[in-house]
């Protein structure tokens, strides 16, 4: 991890331990986390109809579906912000997350087991990873609300499918060599911490402490 990685999840356990998560903050985290979810269904959906090994198709069938659903119970637990800014800044970043991600990659061909699909394995991966909210609050912290409740579900199952993506990622016959999948695995990552630490830098440099941001007047 960079300094600069160190420094601003640094900052962000800093502005938690000071901070309660409120609208504007689980507004933010919900849309970010809902575009990573979007990302996903929509290239899981995919493999529905594309011919797979029972073990990726298993994994990737169930995950489909998990997605959908962490993604709706999560916009249900927000408290949404009335602020129009937090919105913008949160579009701007979801735009980041297809752009960064390249997930229109994913989308334009049939899914086939090979470079590109490795690819999305190594980011769906990262996706799940490195974008971790909870580690990141005082650890004292009572998960006392709906909202912080579902992000320990999003974790807990994160958890657990991240061991099959694992296996995945090292046994997958995709045609690739060792020292390819290390640096296709370390490639996405790198992309995804980026853009959560993006996330975190917006939620606790950019916002004015306690949570106000910028004026709506």
């Amino acid at each position: 991890m960079s300094a600069e990685s160190t420094e601003i999840r640094k900052l962000a356990r800093a502005f938690f331990r000071a901070n309660s998560l409120g609208p504007n903050e689980q507004t933010r985290i919900c849309l970010f986390f809902q575009a990573i979810k979007s990302i996903n269904a929509t290239i899981l959906a995919r493999v529905e109809f594309q011919p797979f090994e029972w073990l990726p198709y298993k994994f990737l069938h169930n995950q489909y579906f998990r997605e959908l659903e962490l993604s709706t119970l999560l916009g249900r637990s927000t408290a949404w912000t009335t602020n129009p800014f937090v919105y913008l800044d949160a579009t701007n970043l979801n735009l980041a997350v297809w752009r960064v991600s390249e997930a229109s990659r994913y989308i334009q061909r049939p899914m086939r087991q090979d470079r590109l699909f490795y690819e999305y394995l190594a980011l769906s991966h990262a996706f799940m990873a490195e974008t971790r909210i909870l580690p990141l609050l005082p650890p004292e912290k009572p998960l006392d609300t709906r909202f912080l409740v579902v992000l320990k579900d999003i974790d807990e199952e994160n958890g657990r499918q991240i061991q099959t993506q694992i296996r995945l990622l090292k046994d997958l016959e995709c045609g690739l060599e060792r020292d390819v999948r290390e640096y296709i695995v370390e490639e996405q990552r790198v992309r995804v911490a980026g853009l959560f630490e993006r996330l975190l830098r917006e939620i606790s440099v950019d916002s004015v402490p306690g949570g106000t941001e910028r004026s709506v007047s």
